[in-house]
């Protein structure tokens, strides 16, 4: 006996599931399978460059192991969310992310290390919100431009756009951390790129940049920072001192030959010459372990996510997503860039991690939190923006 209702039932019920393997269909393999890639090659690096024996939590390589995979597992968690629901909460986000930078600068609150006030300690790990804020931050710039649309191209909003980032700058710059302070103006320029703003402003901002960077040196830059430059800039030689460790990160990646010397890395790590050779200068330790050839890998690691990141921003159904994606990838872009050409002896030495690579759960995290949100963006392009589905 047929129940009734039973024909109409069925294809309802039904509706769920097609939507699901719809969504999963739009899932991108290649940027996971790269970030899994990337990941694996920064783990190998720290597991060497530690120097650490044994498989317990007090060995680095271990501890990263653990929190990429807790990172990885959010990041399928964030996929499964609708990612208009984060342009809904972006100012809650965003003021959350400022409360915690206001509260990391007070005494007795804030983790204190080596002149900065920049984490908190929890224990087992130390948590730096000023990485999590860059994607809090960017959450509300892409989500302030999208409800701006064509009012984009008037001054008052171009100008507020650059105050949602100058909270945060101003903030971290007060740790101090100049380094990833400038970060977030780099998310702010990648965003201009697609907001609909007039060309006239980009020019301004480009011509302003010089008269920033100058201020920042002369008012914002603690003195050990001017001479890294200067001696960047070939004004003082102090190769004993404020270079030597740029020194030992290129002697160490000049060490490497063309195939590497294998997991106990370079002569630099092994009678520790190269300090900080698990975050900062993880790059030079891997060059001497896999040689070039494996850090042309690594670059081609690095050009394919840069490229999956760029495809969201071209394909995504509305502004939120493809202002986040292309705020993503100059984030992304700029952190390598930065870290990369201070191990090569191109840039000054600075704090940047290597994005998914170097040893920080904080830094981790708030990539893989971020790519979670692409993948939610690429995996409900086809409803309409902004509507429930």
């Amino acid at each position: 006996m047929k129940v009734a209702g039973t024909g109409a039932a069925a294809p309802a019920a039904a509706r769920p599931a097609r939507r699901l393997r719809s969504r999963l269909r739009e899932f991108d393999p290649y940027f996971l399978i790269t970030t899994v890639v990337l990941m694996g090659f920064g783990i190998a690096s720290i597991l060497s460059a530690s120097g650490a024996e044994g498989l317990s939590l007090a060995n680095p390589g271990v501890r990263q192991a653990l929190f990429g995979l807790i990172g990885l597992g959010l990041s399928f968690v964030v996929a499964g969310i609708d990612y208009r629901f984060f342009a809904s909460a972006a100012w809650i986000l965003y003021f959350g992310g400022l409360a915690l930078l206001v509260m990391v600068l007070v005494p007795g609150v804030g983790y204190e290390y080596a002149g900065g006030r920049r984490w908190f300690d929890l224990g087992f790990t130390q948590i730096q919100p000023s990485e999590f804020v860059k994607l809090t931050t960017l959450i509300a710039l892409a989500a302030f431009v999208a409800s701006r649309g064509d009012a984009m191209k008037q001054f008052g909003n171009f100008l507020l756009s650059g105050l949602i980032v100058a909270a945060p700058m101003v903030l971290v710059a007060l740790e101090p951390d100049l380094d990833t302070a400038l970060t977030f103006g780099v998310m702010w320029a990648a965003i201009a790129l697609v907001m609909r703003t007039r060309v006239v402003y980009l020019v301004l901002l480009a011509l302003a940049t010089p008269a920033v960077a100058a201020f920042g040196y002369l008012f914002l830059l603690r003195p050990f920072q001017r001479l890294r430059i200067q001696a960047f800039l070939g004004l003082i030689s102090d190769e004993r001192g404020i270079s030597f460790q740029a020194k030992q990160a290129e002697i160490s990646i000049g060490s490497g030959g063309p195939f590497g010397l294998g997991f106990s890395g370079g002569s630099q790590s092994q009678i520790g010459l190269l300090s900080v050779r698990t975050s900062d200068f993880l790059f030079a330790h891997a060059s001497a372990m896999f040689g070039f050839v494996g850090m042309l890998s690594l670059f081609a690691c690095f050009v394919i996510l840069l490229w999956r990141s760029l495809r969201v921003a071209e394909i995504a159904r509305d502004d939120f997503g493809r202002a986040f994606a292309m705020g993503f990838t100059g984030l992304f872009f700029v952190q390598a860039l930065i870290n990369i050409g201070m191990n090569l002896g191109l840039l000054p030495v600075s704090g940047i991690p290597l994005p998914l690579i170097s040893l920080g759960i904080s830094s981790l995290w708030s990539f893989l939190l971020a790519e979670g949100i692409l993948q939610s963006i690429l995996m409900r392009r086809r409803s309409l923006a902004f509507q429930t589905d």
